[in-house]
């Protein structure tokens, strides 16, 4: 992608990435990527890599794709599952310097496109008088380049009793789902001073289990009357598909193709009645 054809931000990313040899394929796929997804892009892996060896074998994914790169490890972190809570302090620090425009946390199986960030830029201009946020829809494949399944939802939406705010043309409606896991966020610098300053950055809020926790972003936070989370999906309205803009692939399909596993297996043409 030429550099005019990036979105002209500034943004911050934090990768939880805990350290497996045969998950860095999935992370070198990720550092491919992001030098496309805005006009600069500063990464930082929080991971719990200690030794020179598991530390170079990340930093050469940086150096290889023209990356600016970091490696934050943090200090005693007790449990495992608290790995993905070591990103506020970065962010912290990122967010202190206000050339930064954007932030996102995500885990480190997850291929955002140059696609997804323009739409997520798009929409939240769009919502911000609504007080919703855009949200993207994890999904994976059973078999490469074959058909599209959600990563995370299990049950279908009822249309006709959501709630939808319509974009002015009538062409897209923005709505929840059964479910807004989306195993990352992406905020600008507004909603992350929110985030940053409220409640939503304790390990203490929210519903879910505490890794999942650390993503949530502002989902559960001054959520608008008659929806029951902040993130919506994009749908259009003719078809009553989700829009693809908003895919974001589970690279490893560990759900998909995982016949014992619930998730995973709900077509995305299936997820709104």
């Amino acid at each position: 992608m030429s550099p005019s054809a990036r979105p002209d931000i500034k943004i911050a990313i934090c990768v939880a990435f805990h350290f497996a040899p045969d998950r860095l394929q999935y992370l070198e796929t990720l550092c491919a990527n992001f030098p496309g997804l805005a006009a600069e892009v500063d990464v930082t892996i929080i991971s719990n890599a200690t030794s020179p060896v598991e530390q170079g074998a990340i930093a050469d994914l940086g150096k290889r794709h023209g990356l600016a790169l970091s490696i934050f490890t943090p200090r005693g972190l007790g449990h495992p599952y608290l790995l993905p809570w070591s990103h506020f302090p970065v962010m912290r620090e990122k967010h202190a310097d206000p050339s930064f425009t954007h932030f996102m946390y995500q885990e480190d199986d997850m291929l955002v496109r140059p696609e997804t960030v323009r739409y997520l830029l798009e929409a939240r201009e769009f919502l911000r008088g609504a007080g919703l946020l855009p949200s993207i829809l994890r999904v994976e494949q059973k078999a490469p380049g074959g058909e599209w399944y959600a990563t995370d939802v299990t049950e279908a939406t009822t249309m006709k009793d959501a709630s939808i705010v319509v974009d002015e043309a009538g062409h897209t409606g923005f709505m929840n789902l059964y479910t807004c896991y989306q195993a990352m966020y992406f905020l600008d610098r507004e909603s992350m001073t929110a985030h940053l300053g409220g409640e939503s950055s304790h390990p203490d809020f929210g519903a879910w289990k505490i890794r999942e926790r650390a993503s949530q972003g502002l989902a559960f936070s001054n959520v608008p009357e008659g929806f029951r989370f902040r993130y919506v999906v994009p749908v259009n309205m003719g078809t009553q598909m989700i829009e693809e803009r908003c895919f974001v692939h589970h690279l490893p399909n560990t759900y998909a193709t995982n016949p014992a596993s619930v998730a995973g297996k709900r077509w995305v043409g299936a997820l709104i009645d």
